[in-house]
C-alpha cells in the first residue's frame, strides 16, 4: 500500500528528524512494522509515526508480517530486513495478534512488540504480556503516548537474535497470500507469493515448545469482552486500564504486592487474578481477612499449632502458610494485624521460615504474599501501630484500585454484568436498566463501591417489577439523586435548537446529525444572538450524556471535521492545497480525510486541482 505522509508541504528548515536505534546515522531511521486490518486507523497511525521520524511498513494482516519474518528465519532474507519494533492489533482475520506475538517472542525474543486492541479487558492485557509483548495499548489511546511507547521499545533490546528452527514451516498449513498482502510495502522487497503463510492461529502454535506455566496459546481468549471476564474485573476506563496493565506485568512475578483501595473496590478479585494467571495457578490460593479473626487466634490461624500448645489444641493443625505452600496467601486488611504478629510475619517474608505455635522445629514454605488494605499504612507507621520494616517488606509493588465514583463510565458494563449474575442466582429473567435509571446510577457516589453496586443490582432483580428497571424502581438511597437531575433549567437558557430537539425526540434520544441539521436550519444568529457554536455543542453533549450515550467524542469528531473540511474547500474554491493550509493539515491528510468522511470532491467544486 502507499505510505501517506505530510512532509511534502514542509520546507527544508521544517524537515522532521529521523528516529534511529542507539543514535545511529540519520540516514538509517528505525523501522516500525504496523499491523492492523482497519484501513482508516492504519493510515492515521502510519502518518503519526512517519511524522515522528520512523520508517513505517504497513501490513493488513499478521500472516503477511509472519511470512516476512519466517523468510528471515529460514535465511531466505537477510536479518537486515527485521524491523526495530512491531505494533500489532489483536483481532484480525487468518491470524490473531496474540498468536503472532507468541511466535515472534519464541523465535525473535529481542524483537519488541507492542499490542493494541479495542477489546481492552483484563484477559487481553494479561494474554498480551504472556506472549512476551513489550507493552499493551488499549484503544482509544493518545497518539503522543503511542509514539512515546514506540520510542521506548525501539531502544529496549536493539540487538536481534534469531532462534532458528529450519523445520518451523513444515507443520504449518500454507496458503497463497492475497494480492493485497503482496503489495504491503513499496520500500521493501516484493514478497514471494509462493511463501507459506499462516492459515489459522492455532497452526503456528504447533511448533511452539509446551509451557506448563502458560495457557495454550492456540486457545488464548481473544474474544472476551467486558461482560465476559472470567476474573470478574470489569472496566474500560483509563484507571482500570492501568490496573489491567499492572496485573499483566505482575502475574508471572513472585514479587510481593500491596493492593490499596477503599472497601468494595475489588481487592480480593485483583489478588485472585494475580494468582490465577501466575505460574502458581495450579497451587492453592488462600485468602485470610485479618479484621475478621480475633487477635488471640491470628498466630494459630496463620502459622498453625502443635498438639497441646494451648488449651483446646488437641491435635496438630496446619496454618494458612502451610496450606498455601507453593501457592499464594492473600492477607486482606493487613493494617488490622496485631503488632506482635507483624514481627513473626516479617520473619516469614525474610527467609520463608516460621514456627508453629508451641513448635520447636522451623517450617519452611514457598508462598507468594499479596496484602491489601483500605487504611493508610504510612500513617499507621507514624502512629506506631504498624512496623516500619514490615511496611517496606510489603510495599515492594503497590497497586492502588480506583473508587467506583471516579470511573462512572464503567458502571453500565458492571451493572449489566451484575444484573445477569443476579438473574442467574435467583433463576429469573434478566432485567434491563432504563437509560434514565442508569444515568442516576452513574451520578451516585457509591461509597460502598463495586460491592454496593452489586448489592443494588441484586435488590433490583428481586424487587423491581417489569423487565425494564425505571427510575422509580431504584432503591431509596439512589432516588435522592433524581431531584437535582430532573429539575428543569431556566427557560432563558434553552435554545431554539434544544427546543426543536425536545419536540422532535420526546423519547430523549438525540443524534449529532440531527443536531447539525437543526443548526443549519436554525442559524445561531437567527435563534439566539448570544449563543455561540461552543454553547450549541455543549447543549448537544449534555443531552447525549443524559440519555446514556457513550463514546460521544467518536460521534462528534467526524462531523466536526466534515463541517470544517467543507468550509475550507468552499472558501478555497476547491483547491486542496489551500484548504489543507487553512486547516493546518498536509495535502495527503486532507485527501485521506475526504476518503474517510466519504466527501465527494466533485460535490465541492468542479475545478478541484
Amino acid at each position: 500500500m502507499t505510505q501517506y505522509n505530510d512532509t511534502q508541504h514542509l520546507t527544508s528548515n521544517e524537515q522532521i528528524s529521523r528516529v534511529t536505534v542507539n543514535n545511529a546515522p540519520d540516514d538509517n531511521p528505525a523501522t516500525l512494522w504496523l499491523i492492523d486490518d482497519d484501513v482508516a486507523l492504519r493510515l492515521v497511525l502510519a502518518d503519526t509515526f512517519e511524522d515522528a521520524g520512523l520508517n513505517v511498513i504497513s501490513f493488513t494482516q499478521a500472516q503477511a508480517a509472519w511470512t516476512r519474518l519466517n523468510d528471515v528465519l529460514q535465511q531466505h532474507e537477510v536479518a537486515d530486513q527485521l524491523p526495530d519494533v512491531i505494533l500489532t492489533d489483536i483481532r484480525m482475520p487468518m491470524m490473531d495478534g496474540l498468536s503472532f506475538s507468541d511466535w515472534v517472542h519464541q523465535h525473535f525474543p529481542k524483537l519488541p512488540i507492542v499490542i493494541m486492541t479495542a477489546h481492552s479487558d483484563l484477559t487481553s492485557a494479561i494474554n498480551s504480556y504472556q506472549t512476551g509483548a513489550f507493552e499493551y495499548l488499549p484503544k482509544p489511546f493518545d497518539l503522543d503516548d503511542a509514539v512515546a511507547t514506540i520510542y521506548k521499545a525501539i531502544n529496549y533490546q536493539p540487538n536481534q537474535e534469531l532462534v532458528t528452527q529450519p523445520t518451523v514451516a513444515t507443520d504449518i498449513t500454507i496458503d497463497t497470500p492475497s494480492e493485497a498482502d503482496s503489495k504491503l510495502n513499496i520500500h521493501s522487497k516484493v514478497i514471494n507469493k509462493t511463501k507459506p503463510t499462516i492459515q489459522t492461529a492455532s497452526k503456528v502454535n504447533a511448533t511452539s515448545k509446551p509451557n506448563k506455566t502458560t495457557k495454550n496459546k492456540a486457545e488464548l481468549k481473544t474474544n472476551t469482552n467486558a461482560n465476559n471476564n472470567p476474573s470478574g474485573i470489569i472496566g474500560q476506563s483509563q484507571a482500570m486500564q492501568t490496573v489491567f496493565r499492572a496485573i499483566g506485568r505482575l502475574a508471572h512475578s513472585p514479587i510481593t504486592v500491596l493492593i490499596t483501595g477503599e472497601s468494595g473496590t475489588g481487592k480480593e478479585l485483583v489478588a485472585g487474578a494475580l494468582h490465577e494467571h501466575s505460574p502458581r495457578a495450579q497451587q492453592p490460593f488462600i485468602a485470610l481477612n485479618m479484621a475478621a479473626i480475633p487477635h488471640d487466634l491470628i498466630e494459630s490461624e496463620l502459622f498453625g499449632h502443635e498438639k497441646g500448645a494451648f488449651t483446646g489444641a488437641t491435635t496438630t493443625r496446619q496454618g494458612r502458610f502451610e496450606q498455601a505452600d507453593g501457592g499464594t496467601l492473600f492477607l486482606d486488611e493487613i493494617g488490622d494485624m496485631p503488632y506482635s504478629t507483624q514481627t513473626r510475619l516479617l520473619r516469614v517474608l525474610a527467609n520463608g521460615e516460621f514456627f508453629r505455635v508451641g513448635g520447636q522445629q522451623p517450617v519452611k514454605v514457598d508462598v507468594r504474599i499479596i496484602a491489601a488494605t483500605h487504611q493508610n499504612l504510612e500513617e499507621l507507621v507514624k502512629q506506631g501501630k504498624f512496623r516500619e520494616d514490615l511496611f517496606y517488606r510489603l510495599n515492594v509493588i503497590r497497586l492502588p484500585l480506583p473508587p467506583l465514583r471516579t470511573r462512572p463510565e464503567d458502571i453500565p458494563a458492571l451493572a449489566s454484568y451484575f444484573m445477569l449474575r443476579a438473574a442467574e442466582q435467583i433463576n429469573s429473567a434478566e432485567k434491563k436498566l432504563h437509560p434514565t435509571a442508569l444515568q442516576v446510577m452513574q451520578s451516585f457516589e457509591w461509597r460502598g463501591n463495586v460491592r454496593q453496586l452489586e448489592n443494588v443490582c441484586l435488590w433490583l432483580t428481586v424487587m423491581a417489577t417489569g423487565e425494564t428497571v425505571m427510575v422509580e424502581d431504584l432503591p431509596p438511597e439512589l432516588l435522592k439523586n433524581t431531584l437535582s437531575l430532573q429539575e428543569p433549567r431556566p427557560q432563558q437558557n434553552l435554545s431554539v435548537i434544544e427546543t426543536t430537539q425536545n419536540q422532535q425526540h420526546n423519547d430523549g434520544v438525540y443524534s449529532l446529525n440531527q443536531n447539525k441539521q437543526n443548526v443549519q436550519n436554525n442559524p445561531v444568529s437567527q435563534t439566539n444572538e448570544n449563543q455561540s457554536w461552543q454553547q450549541a455543542l455543549a447543549i448537544w453533549a449534555e443531552q447525549s450524556l443524559q440519555t446514556g450515550e457513550i463514546d460521544i467524542l467518536q460521534t462528534a469528531t467526524p462531523e466536526f471535521e466534515r463541517v470544517l473540511l467543507k468550509a475550507a474547500l468552499n472558501h478555497s474554491s476547491g483547491k486542496k492545497i489551500v484548504a489543507a493550509n487553512l486547516l493546518g493539515w498536509g495535502r495527503n491528510t486532507l485527501t485521506r480525510k475526504l476518503q474517510q468522511l466519504d466527501i465527494s470532491s466533485s460535490a465541492m467544486q468542479n475545478n478541484l486541482d
